[in-house]
């Protein structure tokens, strides 16, 4: 969802509270798709702080489903995440707490705060790089590919030592045929 600042930046001081709604979206999270939504609408608090400063504030329940790292199910969990940023509307930069160092920022454009991106910008932070379907999970079979948390398999799971191969191939040679 965009926003248009030009309202909030004409008087100084002023407060200006959006309803807005996260856009369903599919993206890429190191090279694994990640199902983004938010089903409640939330509200967007302006505030016209300085020249050309506007602090942005506002919470949001996000819900991701991704893939379980060891079984390849999907897994649904839900962030809440809590939104403040003061952002320099004419150079494009975010501040952080002291005000001295501030970061590029793309999802202000021509005075236009882009929503979801401000979202998806914070979710990348809290996301985990693996995430697990529950904590036992037993994974998938290397050989048949059956994901052994909802049954088993008789497939050898034995994996020789590649150390041992010299020994195994002198072993193989001296078998009686």
């Amino acid at each position: 969802m965009l926003i248009n600042l030009y309202d909030v930046l004409s008087v100084a001081g002023k407060e200006k509270t959006v309803k807005a709604a996260f856009t369903k979206q599919e993206v890429s999270y190191f090279g694994e798709i990640l199902k983004v939504s938010a089903e409640d609408e939330f509200d967007v608090v302006l505030t016209h702080t300085e020249k050309g400063i506007v602090d942005v504030a506002f919470s949001v329940k996000v819900k991701v489903i991704r893939v379980c790292s060891r079984c390849l199910e999907d897994v649904s969990k839900e962030y809440l995440l809590d939104i403040a940023r003061m952002v320099d509307v004419e150079k494009g930069e975010v501040y952080t707490d002291n005000k001295e160092e501030s970061e590029k920022i793309s999802y202000i454009e021509d005075c236009t705060l882009d929503v979801d991106m401000l979202i998806l910008d914070e979710l990348y932070t809290v996301l985990p790089m693996n995430v697990l379907c529950k904590e036992d999970c037993k994974g998938i079979c290397k050989v048949c590919g059956t994901n052994l948390n909802k049954s088993t398999c008789d497939c050898d799971q034995m994996v020789p030592d590649p150390r041992m191969a010299v020994f195994s191939d002198i072993f193989n040679q001296f078998k009686e045929v």
